[in-house]
């Protein structure tokens, strides 16, 4: 039997999180629950008290409702609902709860829960939910308990998948996109209607709902509008199909919900129908990437890079540390309070930081610029614990507790988010008390995750920080910036020890330039010409005066079909050149351009600041792990193979044929690998290898479309092979730019990171001017270092600086800010 009393969209006014905008005032719900019972007895005797008083539930939701609750989720309040009609009457054995938030969200229908709860999961055992009476023989509960577990069991059969799951629900989010085939389609955007459902386990039941206020960021209806929104705004899909897997791919993988069920309307398609629309479930083994998968090859880029192991992570919390620094040698401090937290810190491991940002005093105003960062550890110490610990840590590195609050200090650790915890104490406050106003602690924290969800406001990392940076008076107080220097050289008591330069788009305002020094007898444009000692530093002070920035110096010759060299020749060739730089004064950072870790440590040893790895640490496993312990800048390349493979490992028909999705690919793995191995974000740069393991036409491509190699998000290609836009366009008359966005499966995201592009006299140049020898080819050189600018690179590699120093200013003031 499945009876049931029903009361449906019983209307309430309460206060529960926030409102559409994000404020918490009181709000409608509507309220429908079914109570499951047997009405059998009550339907032969016409009486009440044999069956669930749907008067008396209903008045005890309103109650409840009405009562300062202080639940904030619709999970919490949910359950409480479950509670009340279940708590009328030992009758009630099950319920269902369809919530609906119509003020949830600014674009949407409403926001709803729908769950269903039966009596032994929210009391316990029938036998303690189930009231006995007095005179109640064992023989009757016996009995009555018997009866109940049938009705139960036919109750969670009627609820189908609802008796082990939850869901969360958007209806009707409307949001405006480019969808469809015919031209006017892919001129205008239309509305396009989306309804959500996230199918997650049930949560266990607490003894207080309230503790269900902290929701899970993948069951935060949110969370998953925010990443559903900036997708379809963004996009330009020509079928609905692809539309709606699109958002399935995002709630799933994006935001971590276990299953989704997604329906797509598209009212506008046709003239005498409501709406034509698609709807999809998905899990995340419907998005498992096929096709695409690691290169096994040794000399593979996609290949993790050697032997090295990672630490198990065993700990069972996360916490989420900022880090800041305004005393003495700043950067210097950042790198100790790292290896502190990797090293020293108890319990505990180090397992992501964020970018560096130099930001402007808040508080205290009168005092030096601070360098922050944020880091995500994973430990077994408690909260207390940590900060116990954290505070020792400051000890250790000589901060001066006696000094004003906010005021200059060595080093400062903060405790942002410790897993969903909520904490308020004289000691501490999680999450912590005034991250809500802090630019300098939210930007970092993104960096690492910005769906953290904060309980006491009910926003998010990423909807605090928006908050924050997207009004008209945003102060420029805080920006990214990324260490080309270690050290002052000639300093012995260094007081601050680092070139910071801003490399992201956003802020910087001039390109860097990186001069080459070869110091090799092969290398296709100048090799011989410095491979003296005193030829070499000529040359490298020219660099200097003609406007570069760093001084790459090469020991080994990369271009196609290069014999290689050994350890101690490459040594041989650069370290005296490095030694006789720093001799002369010279100040600028020097890179060395080596895939060795042996020919790395040594120049590091002899005054280097940068290692420029063409391989990105596949090619010698003991890379990663020096770049790690020296905490020196990182430029990471992607290649394919080694110089003399690299031209027949061109191929990227697993990726359709799209280099920049195949750079993007291949690269993130070196990028995650390089995180893993401890090397802080902040050091990182990236090069998409020009001229490696790439043919003339896809070097045109990868500086095309340069954006695309740190973008959250990229289009397929309407060149890739098996792409079926030519026909299309040539059907419809449509353009072919834009393919909707791919489904990636990126090791680690690659925005916000600096981009190295060297172009500078190679062959693909030579071939489309003619100009057969490299040293012709400075003009060519100087279209692609305007393309690249245009494209946001960071930092150019050039041999004719000078020639380039103007080219470069004359773009930065084209296209950058």
């Amino acid at each position: 039997m499945s009876d049931k009393i029903i009361f449906q969209d019983l209307e309430v006014t309460t206060i529960l999180g926030n409102d559409v905008w994000e404020r918490k005032k009181k709000m409608p719900l509507r309220i429908t629950c079914e109570i499951c019972t047997s009405i059998s007895t009550a339907g032969m005797t016409d009486k009440i008290n044999e069956s669930v008083h749907y008067g008396q539930a209903s008045k005890r939701v309103l109650t409840f409702a009405e009562s300062d609750h202080k639940l904030q989720s619709l999970e919490a309040f949910s359950e409480s609902v479950a509670l009340e009609c279940l708590s009328v009457t030992p009758r009630a054995l099950a319920v269902r709860v369809f919530i609906k938030k119509p003020r949830a969200l600014l674009h949407a229908q409403f926001a709803a829960i729908e769950i269903f709860r039966t009596r032994d999961e929210v009391f316990g055992s029938l036998e303690t939910a189930l009231v006995r009476a007095e005179s109640e023989s064992d023989e009757a509960f016996a009995q009555r308990v018997s009866f109940a577990e049938k009705e139960i069991a036919v109750a969670k059969n009627s609820a189908g998948i609802l008796a082990n799951e939850d869901h969360i629900i958007v209806k009707r989010l409307s949001l405006n996109t480019i969808i469809g085939i015919n031209r006017w389609e892919r001129h205008y955007k239309q509305v396009v209607n989306i309804d959500l459902t996230l199918c997650c386990k049930k949560l266990p039941i607490p003894e207080d709902n309230s503790k269900l206020n902290k929701v899970p960021r993948y069951r935060n209806y949110r969370t998953v509008i925010d990443a559903v929104s900036e997708l379809v705004e963004q996009s330009s899909y020509r079928t609905v199909e692809a539309l709606v897997t699109s958002v399935a791919r995002a709630a799933v993988k994006t935001c971590k919900v276990p299953k989704v069920i997604v329906r797509v309307e598209k009212p506008s398609a046709l003239t005498f129908a409501a709406y034509t629309g698609a709807e999809i479930t998905r899990t995340a083994e419907d998005f498992a990437v096929s096709g695409v998968s690691p290169r096994a090859s040794a000399g593979s880029l996609a290949s993790t890079g050697g032997s090295f192991s990672t630490v198990p992570d065993t700990a069972r919390h996360s916490a989420y540390i900022s880090l800041g620094t305004n005393v003495g040698d700043r950067l210097g401090n950042l790198h100790k309070a790292v290896f502190n937290l990797r090293k020293n810190l108890p319990k505990s491991r180090l397992v992501e930081t964020s970018f560096l940002y130099e930001t402007l005093p808040m508080y205290v105003t009168d005092q030096a610029p601070f360098l922050n960062a944020a880091c995500l550890v994973k430990t077994e110490l408690e909260p207390l614990e940590l900060l116990e610990e954290l505070k020792r840590l400051e000890f250790e590195m000589g901060r001066d507790f006696s000094v004003i609050r906010n005021g200059p200090r060595v080093i400062d650790f903060d405790i942002l988010f410790y897993d969903e915890v909520v904490i308020e104490s004289d000691v501490l406050t999680i999450p912590h008390a005034l991250l809500h106003e802090r630019r300098f602690q939210l930007g970092p924290l993104c960096d690492i995750d910005r769906d953290l969800m904060h309980h006491r406001l009910g926003k998010t990392s990423g909807t605090l920080f928006r908050h924050l940076t997207t009004h008209n008076e945003v102060p420029e107080d805080t920006v990214q910036v990324t260490p080309l220097k270690a050290r002052w050289h000639t300093r012995p008591n260094p007081h601050e020890g680092c070139i910071l330069k801003p490399l992201n788009p956003k802020t910087q305002s001039e390109t860097v330039f990186m001069g080459i020094l070869n110091c090799t007898p092969d290398s296709f444009s100048d090799g011989g010409d410095y491979v003296s000692l005193d030829a070499a530093v000529e040359h490298a002070t020219k660099l200097f005066n003609d406007g570069a920035d760093i001084i790459d110096i090469g020991g080994q010759s990369t271009r196609p079909g290069a014999d290689p060299v050994g350890v101690e020749e490459e040594i041989r060739r650069i370290v005296p050149v490095i030694k006789r730089i720093r001799k002369a004064g010279i100040e600028i950072s020097i890179s060395v351009d080596t895939f060795y870790a042996d020919v790395a440590a040594a120049a590091l040893d002899a005054g280097a600041d940068i290692i420029n790895d063409v391989t990105g640490g596949y090619s010698d496993p003991k890379m990663l792990p020096l770049v790690a312990e020296r905490q020196c800048p990182y430029i990471l390349m992607h290649m394919r193979g080694d110089p003399l493979t690299m031209t027949s490992l061109n191929d990227y028909s697993e990726f359709d044929g799209d280099v920049i999705r195949a750079v993007r690919f291949e690269i993130a793995q070196r990028v995650r690998a390089a995180l893993d191995h401890g090397i802080p974000r902040w050091n990182i740069i990236i090069d998409p290898g020009i001229g490696f393991a790439k043919e003339g036409g896809q070097n045109f491509e990868i500086l095309r479309r340069l954006p695309a190699l740190t973008a959250k998000h990229i289009y397929a290609s309407a060149k890739s092979k098996g792409s079926n836009a030519e026909e299309i366009a040539e059907d419809v008359g449509t353009d072919v730019d834009n393919q909707g966005y791919v489904d990636e499966n990126l090791a680690v995201e690659l925005n916000n990171y600096p981009v190295l592009v060297g172009c500078s006299r190679k062959r693909f140049i030579g071939n489309v001017t003619g100009k057969l020898n490299a040293k012709d080819r400075v003009w060519g050189t100087a279209a692609t270092v305007t393309s690249a600018i245009q494209g946001g690179a960071s930092i150019v590699r050039v041999h004719d600086v000078a020639e380039m120093y103007d080219v470069a200013r004359v773009s930065d003031s084209i296209y950058r800010l």
